[in-house]
């Protein structure tokens, strides 16, 4: 419902491509349970660590920043690994109560060395994964280039998205320098972005980071926490000078019937 804007139909009409989607890539099981990095395969893995989909901070109204480097894709990595990954980076980033809400900006950066050296194979894939299936809200699109066939093809991917997507969708064709500066004026600053605005080298370092933590958090071979023994629970009956509190409610213990009675006895002393 909030990556629809509370719209009960289309949420249910996207439910049912969600968990299609989901059945597709993960098999029956994993329609009841929820998708960690357990369930990706090597190959995934080695797709999720080139970088090249990664999240990046947040931009200045708080959403998600995801951040797609089309010149860190490989040909190693089929369009299966590379679905299953945007998959699980998609649905972590949907942890975020905060990202829920407020939705995500995704940044297709295909900037000198950052053009795909793969083509546009699986674009249209990629799109629908992030656009129509996934339960997120996205606020905006950022596409970033300075080729025009690059440009060409982006356009000509978005013209087959709803309308209620291409109105979200900004092209900055120019240099990195202008490209940047151009998103600045969305509200994403620069210092977010793993660029170096002189080289136009990619660092994925932090996203390394950020895998490993994953690793860490979702592994099920991870040791267990130790919390040391059981403790020992002593159960106590009440005795006749025992009085117990029941919420209200009128208790036939023997020692609450005793303080009845001291209580009358004792009530004329006060009148």
């Amino acid at each position: 419902l909030r990556g629809n804007r509370y719209d009960a139909r289309e949420a249910a009409d996207q439910m049912i491509k969600f968990f299609e989607l989901k059945h597709q890539l993960f098999g029956k099981g994993s329609l009841v349970k929820d998708i960690t990095i357990d369930d990706l395969d090597e190959d995934d893995i080695g797709c999720l660590k080139t970088g090249w989909i990664q999240l990046a901070g947040r931009d200045r109204s708080g959403r998600q920043i995801i951040l797609n480097l089309l010149g860190l894709r490989t040909d190693k990595c089929t369009l299966q690994n590379e679905l299953r990954m945007r998959y699980y980076v998609l649905m972590s980033a949907l942890e975020s109560e905060e990202t829920q809400i407020k939705g995500t900006v995704p940044i297709v950066y295909a900037v000198g060395d950052m053009k795909s050296k793969v083509g546009g194979n699986g674009y249209y894939e990629h799109m629908k994964i992030a656009a129509t299936v996934n339960p997120n809200h996205m606020a905006g699109v950022h596409s970033c280039t300075d080729e025009i066939s690059e440009h060409l093809r982006h356009y000509n991917i978005i013209a087959a998205a709803s309308m209620k997507l291409r109105t979200r969708y900004r092209f900055h064709y120019g240099s990195q320098t202008e490209c940047f500066y151009q998103l600045s004026t969305y509200g994403i600053p620069q210092s977010f972005l793993p660029v170096d605005p002189v080289t136009n080298k990619i660092s994925i370092q932090c996203h390394l980071k950020w895998v490993e933590s994953r690793f860490k958090m979702q592994r099920r071979d991870r040791p267990l926490p130790s919390v040391g023994p059981a403790p020992i629970i002593e159960l106590i009956s009440p005795t006749e000078n025992d009085v117990l509190i029941m919420g209200g409610n009128k208790c036939t213990n023997t020692g609450n019937q005793r303080l009845r009675v001291i209580v009358g006895e004792l009530s004329r002393a006060y009148e």
